[in-house]
């Protein structure tokens, strides 16, 4: 038996006996709580050792499955098997979790339900809140356990009827034949198709200075499957300026199975048109600098897929002995590659819709010239617009066309779903499929789950990095967070060009395309494990499936959809419902019902997400999905969220992004403690006391301070040490500076954008007084003194951590001079804006921010002059920063003012102010008397009222 084969015999003994250990443990384990509840006063438990030690044994069972799943076993049947395990692996996550969520729930959830109990007034109240936190059956539980137990043996029944023995399956003796064909210097097709300033810009990069210290330039040309790279390099080979500048041309193909020694002789090979007899690499790198030495050399390496510096820089060590001018270029799918050979890469883009038409005329109709009949070109147009620029897509759709230059079979084609056609898949899927085998364990798993995504669709990266965590797919590594380690697994994926950002949003708003191609991709590699209907057709899911999507394809329907078609698939881990566009829940005419025991009967979800649905209600049986993760509500009319989602205790994400009706969170929401992201809906929401509990929280767009007992404090705040991204605080009239200092803001490095805002009425629990102590009896005036006072010390205390980025002011009544010099130095902050700041006479020092690049100000009725103060001369400012910047605000380029009822006079800007600044907007300032003169020679937009 060859060392595979014992490899695959090792994995599958291993899972035998830890599944039947675990069985036999789990049962044990579970023995205290399948007895019948009663009205015990102590909760019922587990022994938390026995529990560590079955989770220990589930862990090796994972191991032991994800070391199977990097075999190529060759065996239909042991694949089945293998996949049987791997389902059961699920089933007993689920038995641990629930043991260890019944171990702990009546401790935990003790206190909500008698806060609960005391808060009910009638006696169906109290009984409703008695069978919220009632546990479960117990025949559930035994039943979970029993079918973990029972599907063992039935799995290993199967094994011995099919005569599986030991090293039964084993892997491959040698790998499967390559889907891609090897690659020389001579192109396929003597045309290329919309290329020709490609062509040029790489011949110049290829002609042009090397840089990195070396003496050869070298070229990565990136780009995704299918694109055109490696036609791109043969026609800059072939062209005569090219070929005239190099002594010596040669052409690599190197794919994917990457070996130093092996690529090494392929160089040689290349160079001295011989099969090399030496095995030994620096036997082979003498041969290179022998034949190269002092020679001007052009090397082409073609299809560049390892990205390890080591290798490369072995590879090319004996290229340096070339004559200066020498040149290597490299295609490749990975940025990470790219960037690892050169600074300088080249991304080769999609074509363009009529030249994608070309290459698939050229494929469809070879011989007809000109004379093409207009409505095939017309059909043939359209077919091409479906490839969306990928050339090896045209081609293979021009090969569908090819069989019959009809109108009626090109009109087939048309209306059918391209991706669809065998011949289609044939051609393209196994080129793309290399990409995906590429990837490691965790990355297939999290792209294969992107099938639940329909084509076109724009990816949210933050919302795909909650969902791969909340599924799982993360593997822990080290101190880094779940979070962070998913988002480089999206990293990944952009850089091997499975995603690319929307053309059609800014890069800073993290969203992402998909070709049709790679989503086609994920849909067959994830075979039954995802699914995706597009409604309003209904389709019966295999029960195998894990993860469900709905995707609504006629957002104006009014057709009612019932879901409780799906009820039964117990086993379903994803339950999303997918909107092609984003509508106001008052606007929507599209109606879904969820059915209560459609919740209950998804016993096993991790993810529900019911975004862009006009859902009004969640219903209280959502507490009973004990697993959930992740909780998706964005853009929905839901007014109130149950109390029995604070059961929920291992959900880590809750989205509740544009519910305008919602008006407050649950009370008992300080339970969720493995809770990572909070998205609420605007600053007006009610958020109950406890928030601090919750430490582990990163994402937490809104904080309201509340002046009630009830209410969120500052004091919760300050526990919150993990959040990140964007913070905006609401309430701060209610502060005063010692109460604002416990917000410990400068604490918190990972906040990188930070709104503060007071309202209009001050109302303090405690009275105020004025600068020489004397009582405020009027506090709801915002010009007192002693409100502007307050405010000047509550935003002085404030102080972020100097990592802010962006920092917008809002209803500020204080004075904004000495507060901003405790603040300084924000050498990071770019952007900020100050709006409706009342009281305020003089705008803050800015010119002294070194990486400032946006303001805005607006509705300051106050201010009627600005001087040398906003350059950041003001007092003794100029003494402290004159050493750390050389001109004022160095990288502005927008400066917007608006409202500005009372201003009247700009003093103070010298021609070495505003270098950078290509935008200046002023709007209803109509008291200003006279503009500066800017040497930038900024874009204006002045409009007086």
């Amino acid at each position: 038996m060859d060392n595979n084969g014992e490899k695959t015999t090792t994995i599958i003994h291993t899972l035998r006996d830890a599944l039947l250990h675990f069985a036999v443990k789990s049962k044990k384990l579970a023995s205290p709580l399948l007895e019948p509840f009663g009205r015990a006063t102590e909760p019922t438990t587990v022994n938390d050792d026995e529990l560590m030690a079955l989770k220990s044994k589930l862990r090796r069972i994972r191991a032991t499955l994800r070391d199977a799943e990097s075999l190529s076993v060759t065996d239909c049947s042991v694949q089945l098997w293998l996949a049987e395990l791997g389902d059961l692996e699920n089933r007993a996550e689920d038995v641990v979790e629930e043991l260890e969520y019944e171990s702990r729930r009546s401790a935990q959830l003790e206190e909500l339900k008698q806060d609960l109990l005391y808060a009910a007034t009638t006696r169906k109240q109290r009984r409703e809140v008695a069978l919220l936190f009632a546990p479960p059956p117990a025949r559930r539980l035994r039943r979970k356990i029993d079918d973990v137990w029972a599907r063992y043996e039935e799995i290993a029944s199967d094994r011995k009827t099919l005569r599986l023995r030991p090293g039964d399956g084993g892997c491959a003796p040698r790998p499967a034949a390559s889907p891609l064909v090897p690659s020389s210097v001579l192109p396929r097709t003597e045309r290329l198709h919309g290329r020709h300033g490609d062509v040029e810009r790489v011949a110049a990069l290829v002609l042009g200075d090397p840089d990195g210290g070396t003496s050869y330039a070298v070229v990565p040309i990136v780009g995704m499957a299918g694109v055109g790279k490696t036609a791109l390099m043969q026609h800059v080979c072939g062209m005569e300026t090219v070929k005239s500048c190099f002594e010596l041309t040669r052409w690599v193909w190197v794919s994917q199975d990457f070996d130093v020694v092996s690529v090494t002789r392929k160089i040689v090979e290349a160079i001295t048109r011989s099969r090399p007899e030496c095995g030994e690499l620096s036997t082979l790198h003498e041969l290179i600098v022998e034949h190269l030495a002092g020679k001007r050399c052009l090397i082409v390496l073609d299809d560049v897929w390892d990205d390890n510096p080591s290798h490369w820089n072995s590879l090319t060590a004996p290229l340096s002995h070339c004559a200066p001018g020498s040149a290597v270029a490299v295609t490749t799918r990975s940025n990470k590659v790219a960037r690892m050979v050169s600074t300088k890469v080249y991304h080769l883009k999609c074509l363009s819709d009529e030249d994608c038409w070309l290459v698939c005329q050229r494929r469809a109709l070879p011989n007809s010239g000109a004379n093409v009949h207009k409505e095939l070109v017309e059909i043939g147009e359209r077919i091409a617009k479906k490839c969306h620029g990928l050339p090896l897509a045209a081609e293979a759709a021009g090969s569908v066309l090819s069989t019959s230059a009809v109108w009626e079979h090109w009109n087939e084609v048309l209306n059918n779903d391209l991706w669809a056609d065998n011949e289609v898949k044939n051609l393209v899927l196994p080129v793309l499929k290399v990409s995906y085998d590429h990837l490691s364990m965790p990355l297939k798993r999290s792209f294969a789950f992107c099938s639940l995504f329909p084509k076109g669709f724009v990816f949210d990266k933050d919302l795909l990095v909650q969902l791969w965590t909340a599924q799982g797919f993360v593997d822990a590594e080290g101190d880094c967070s779940l979070e962070a380690i998913a988002n480089g697994y999206f990293n990944d994926l952009v850089s091997r060009c499975f995603f690319h950002p929307s053309p059609s949003h800014a890069l800073s708003e993290g969203k992402f395309v998909m070709h049709d191609l790679y989503q086609e991709l994920a849909q067959f590699v994830s075979g039954n494990e995802c699914r995706m209907i597009q409604l309003p057709n209904s389709t019966k899911i295999d029960e195998s499936s894990r993860h469900l999507s709905l995707v609504d394809e006629e957002s104006d329907s009014v057709e009612e959809i019932n879901l409780s078609w799906f009820c039964g698939h117990r086993d379903l881990r994803t339950f999303m419902f997918i909107a092609r566009t984003e509508q106001n829940p008052e606007e929507m005419t599209f109606r879904t019902k969820i059915p209560s025991e459609l919740i209950t009967g998804f016993e096993c979800l991790r993810a529900l997400d019911l975004s862009n649905s006009n859902i009004m209600e969640l219903p209280k049986s959502i507490g009973s999905l004990i697993h959930l993760r992740f909780l998706g509500l964005d853009n929905t009319a839901i007014q109130m969220l149950p109390e029995s989602i604070c059961a929920l205790l291992h959900l880590q994400t809750i989205k509740l992004n544009h519910c305008s009706s919602l008006t407050q969170l649950p009370q008992g929401i300080k339970l969720l403690l493995n809770l990572r992201c909070l998205e609420i809906p605007h600053s007006g929401i009610k958020m109950p006391s406890g928030i601090g509990e919750l430490t582990r929280l990163q994402r937490l767009p809104f904080f309201a301070i509340e002046n009630e007992p009830a209410g969120c404090t500052i004091a919760d705040l300050n526990e919150l040490v993990n959040l990140e991204g964007h913070l905006h605080i609401t309430g701060l009239n209610n502060l005063d500076g010692a109460q604002a200092s416990i917000a410990n803001l400068w604490n918190k490095p990972r906040i990188k954008s930070l709104t503060l805002e007071w309202s209009g009425v001050t109302n303090f629990s405690k009275s105020l007084c004025d600068p020489q102590g004397n009582a405020v009896s009027c506090i709801s005036d915002s010009q007192h003194p002693a409100i502007s006072a307050t405010a000047d010390q509550v935003l002085n205390c404030l102080k972020p951590h100097s990592n802010l980025e962006e920092l917008s002011i809002k209803g500020y009544n204080g004075s904004f001079s000495r507060s901003w010099l405790g603040w300084l130095p924000l050498d990071r902050l770019a952007s900020i804006e100050l709006k409706d700041c009342r009281n305020c006479k003089e705008v803050p020092p800015l010119g002294c921010l070194p990486s400032l690049k946006h303001i805005l100000i607006q509705s300051l009725p106050s201010v009627k002059l600005i001087g040398p103060e906003f350059f950041g001369n003001a007092g003794d400012t100029t003494s402290n920063i004159r050493s750390r910047i050389c001109n004022v605000f160095p990288a502005l380029k927008s400066l917007k003012f608006s409202n500005m009822e009372a201003w009247e006079e700009w003093l103070g800007v010298k021609s070495e102010h505003f270098p950078n600044l290509k935008y200046f907007s002023i709007v209803r300032c109509s008291k200003l008397k006279l503009l500066p003169k800017f040497t930038s020679e900024p874009k204006l937009k002045i409009r007086i009222r």
